[in-house]
């Protein structure tokens, strides 16, 4: 992932500095730490950074301090403050100063990370013209030339000429969904206008509900004092793209019903309808019409959304895609690792076709990526290819260990809840014990059983395994 954005944090305990600063550069964020305010000045006054993240009971002063200090800079970056236990006075009075957000500690990272990013890109998309060219970092390649692929792509260019068309884009995890919803975007009329993407699956449902509607000043407690717009106003002109919307509460489904069929909404807590031109993009993992069928997806929904269809096929239906997607990968990874590779040997090329591929794309961009990372030569072999062995049953195999991992999906997200799952049932709930297994510091994993709903009941943990 590359870095983007930069991030002065400052927080005066080592531990949680360095386990924020961990999470945050994993997410791609370039992190410059701080442990006091006296050094935080310091760099905000010879460093122009994107956010600031602040604890606002600094040892040397108070926080609110810094964050009105920058929040009154030329080009402000954007806020967010940390605390223990934030009463709803200190929540106020911090977004009365310029704070996007209070987090509680400790710090839910991907929340952290989801609420920089979505910030950081909606300033950045406000602040591009019609007359600047399209960012093509904004429209990746769509790679191959595979009969299967070539339908999608005629789908593209059939939906991009039509530019209120709603589009539901479905294919396993890993397939390229987002890449199909971009191009949809910056193929057609609305280029010049905002491509606003979010996960339904990462968020709870009030949110999403605040992510996606906005809201006005006052409406729930810690709610900023000007209120917020949500991406269906941001995005006004552009497209909203919403990721796993099968994963949508009902009671949201239905009230993006209403923006389908009358383009326009209400803000949380607001009476004034708000009025829109967007396109929206929805994709899933899941097989839609039968969460309809199941009661889990409203049935007037699917078919509002279901206008224009998008089949993405997975990776092994599109076998003669994989030697064109592996050298583009290559050629990336060796670029940005100043690698001297050239390319696969014969024998790696027929490795990777004969690969199942059950991650599809984004599990063959992984691969691509560590085979550049251990090469030693200019050509990537056999040796250098972290291919697990799959069996009829869906599981992976442990290399380390042997065990069979059994697998719920075949998601990052999937596999890496189950590993969770398997370590925490092994070291007989060892938190310490079960990072270290795991390679990730304490605060990383508590923050990951919180995401995956990981109960701290020893039994529930060793019976889930």
């Amino acid at each position: 992932m590359p870095n983007r954005y930069s991030v002065l944090l400052v927080e005066p305990d080592p531990a949680t500095r360095s386990d924020v600063e961990e999470a945050l550069k994993v997410e791609g964020f370039r992190v410059t730490p701080a442990g006091d305010l006296q050094t935080a000045r310091r760099l905000l006054s010879s460093h122009s950074v994107d956010a600031l993240v602040t604890e606002l009971r600094a040892p040397d002063g108070p926080g609110l301090d810094l964050v009105r200090e920058a929040a009154r800079r030329p080009e402000s970056p954007v806020i967010v403050a940390m605390s223990d236990y934030p009463d709803t006075r200190e929540v106020v009075e911090a977004m009365r100063s310029g704070a996007l957000d209070v987090v509680e500690k400790p710090v839910y990272t991907e929340r952290l990370s989801h609420l920089l990013q979505t910030a950081l890109e909606t300033r950045r998309t406000k602040s591009q013209t019609s007359s600047q060219p399209v960012d093509q970092l904004s429209r990746p390649p769509i790679i191959g030339n595979s009969p299967e692929l070539s339908k999608v792509m005629d789908q593209i260019a059939r939906v991009s000429a039509t530019p209120g068309t709603t589009v539901l884009i479905q294919g396993e995890s890993g397939t390229g969904k987002e890449l199909v919803a971009r191009a949809v975007h910056f193929d057609g009329d609305r280029r010049d206008h905002p491509f606003m993407a979010i996960n339904c699956a990462a968020l709870n449902e009030s949110i999403l509900e605040a992510e996606l509607f906005g809201y006005e000043k006052g409406s729930f407690t810690g709610a900023n004092v000007a209120g917020k717009k949500g991406l269906f106003e941001a995005a006004d002109g552009g497209t909203v793209f919403l990721d796993e919307i099968g994963e949508m509460s009902q009671s949201l489904q239905a009230k993006l019903l209403r923006v389908l069929q009358e383009n326009s909404f209400k803000r949380v807590g607001g009476v004034q309808d708000v009025n829109m031109d967007i396109r929206i993009i929805a994709a899933t993992n899941r097989e839609l019409w039968e969460e309809v069928a199941s009661g889990r997806f409203r049935k007037d929904l699917y078919f509002r959304l279901n206008v224009m269809p998008i089949v993405v096929p997975p990776l092994r239906h599109r076998k003669d895609d994989i030697p064109e997607l592996a050298h583009h990968f290559l050629e990336r990874f060796a670029e940005s690792l100043r690698k001297p590779i050239r390319g696969l040997s014969d024998e790696a090329t027929r490795m990777l076709g004969e690969h199942p591929w059950p991650g599809n794309v984004r599990e063959l961009r992984n691969v691509c990526e560590y085979a550049v990372i251990v090469c030693d030569g200019s050509m990537i072999e056999p040796r250098h290819l972290a291919l697990h062995d799959v069996s009829d049953d869906a599981a992976v195999v442990d290399q380390a260990s042997g065990n069979m991992l059994p697998l719920k999906d075949w998601s990052i997200r999937g596999m890496e809840e189950e590993l969770i799952r398997m370590v925490l049932a092994e070291t007989r709930f060892n938190i310490t014990r079960a990072a270290r297994e795991l390679g990730i510091n304490r605060s990383t994993l508590y923050n990951k059983m919180r995401d995956y709903g990981l109960s701290r009941d020893r039994r529930e943990i060793r019976q889930s395994v």
